[in-house]
């Protein structure tokens, strides 16, 4: 492949990355017109989301999605949804501006108060009005309803909890367990004064001293807390981020063993879409005319999967192999990639549609760094 050439094919990926990528957004905009709009449904403004929040593994979109679940009035997908993203980052303003709306339509409207936050641009500074939001009880066995609400606990969905907690101490007032559970769900989110409010209504119902020497020092550091400092750096999006590949495979074929060292630099177009240059050298061949530098041009697209922070990946590649002729090749590369906060670890098999390796399929591991600031 000449220079030229390469320099066609990188700026083509380029190209069909971006309309991709206007695509994804196109659709997230369209979803808050519909939301704005007094003419749609809440329920077909909805629909609109969820085929946005399948474009995008952003925490705020996440979020925006369970301020359309709330509008559409299912509360408990709602607060499912709004503790994903809070999961992912806690101290976003915009989610916690969802965060306390949600809180607000499901009845604790001390809480919804202290973790108030500025209203999302997108909403033109007026927030909608939220049906209030039927979120049943947990089970009357209050045995079983502490273990599944610990159980959430455990597993940081804070929101749920409060809400599941609010239900439960109205139904067993004389509890202190009950209580406890609630004002440690509500400390969790940041909202210490509707915590150190419902952890005071333990001091009555504790008999013993030590129990209540130990509230009263609880409430005590509660009223001493500053309000939680929100921030949207808490954890950069993928799009505008630089990306650094290195990884690299094995194979057997006629009795020897092929091997490949790779590498790609590339950016991020998007939350789904990057393009980049790769290069690899290859050796093992009996024949040296099939050994040596490989370079490239690479198109990937993530999806995430239900088991998150897994995702799916697909990329076409173009590249110029060492081969005596038909040296160019297309590939299509289906994998896996396991997110971590700042890298991933990736799995993707390259499957030669045209070229030299034509029909072959080769398995490949590596590693992803991502630098450089999103946008």
């Amino acid at each position: 492949m000449t220079k030229n050439s390469f320099a066609l094919l990188l700026a083509a990926l380029a190209l069909c990355a971006s309309a991709l990528s206007a695509a994804a957004d196109k659709t997230l905009v369209s979803a808050r017109q519909a939301i704005l709009s007094a003419s749609v449904p809440p329920q077909d403004a909805l629909l609109k989301y969820t085929a946005a929040v399948k474009k995008t593994n952003a925490a705020p979109v996440l979020g925006e999605y369970s301020y359309a679940l709330a509008y559409a009035g299912l509360g408990e997908a709602a607060l499912a949804s709004v503790d994903r993203a809070l999961i992912a980052e806690p101290l976003q303003p915009e989610i916690r501006f969802y965060l306390s709306e949600i809180f607000n339509a499901a009845g604790l409207e001390d809480a919804s108060t202290e973790l108030s936050a500025p209203v999302p641009a997108w909403l033109k500074g007026k927030s909608l009005k939220l049906p209030e939001l039927d979120v049943p009880a947990p089970p009357d066995d209050f045995e079983t309803a502490a273990a599944s609400l610990n159980m959430l606990t455990a597993q940081k969905r804070y929101a749920q909890a409060a809400v599941q907690y609010d239900r439960l101490c109205k139904t067993h007032p004389a509890e202190p367990r009950c209580h406890v559970g609630y004002a440690l769900a509500l400390e969790r989110l940041g909202a210490y004064k509707a915590a150190a409010a419902e952890a005071a209504k333990n001091l009555s119902l504790y008999k013993d001293l030590e129990p209540q020497a130990i509230t009263k020092a609880f409430i005590d550091d509660l009223n001493k807390r500053p309000p939680l400092k929100l921030s949207s750096a808490d954890k950069p999006t993928l799009k505008g981020r630089y990306l650094l590949f290195t990884g690299g495979s094995l194979n057997r074929a006629d009795e020897r063993t092929l091997y490949a060292f790779s590498t790609r630099v590339g950016k991020f177009l998007s939350e789904r879409i990057d393009v980049s240059a790769n290069a690899a050298i290859n050796g093992g061949n009996a024949l040296s005319d099939y050994n040596g530098l490989t370079l490239g041009a690479v198109g990937r697209y993530n999806t995430p999967l239900s088991l998150a922070p897994l995702n799916l990946t697909l990329a076409a590649k173009g590249e110029r192999v060492p081969a005596p002729d038909k040296n160019f090749t297309f590939l299509l590369s289906p994998g896996l990639s396991y997110f971590l906060r700042d890298s991933s670890i990736d799995m993707f098999f390259d499957v030669a549609m045209t070229g030299p390796y034509s029909g072959s399929v080769t398995l490949s591991l590596g590693y992803t760094i991502y630098f450089g600031g999103g946008k």
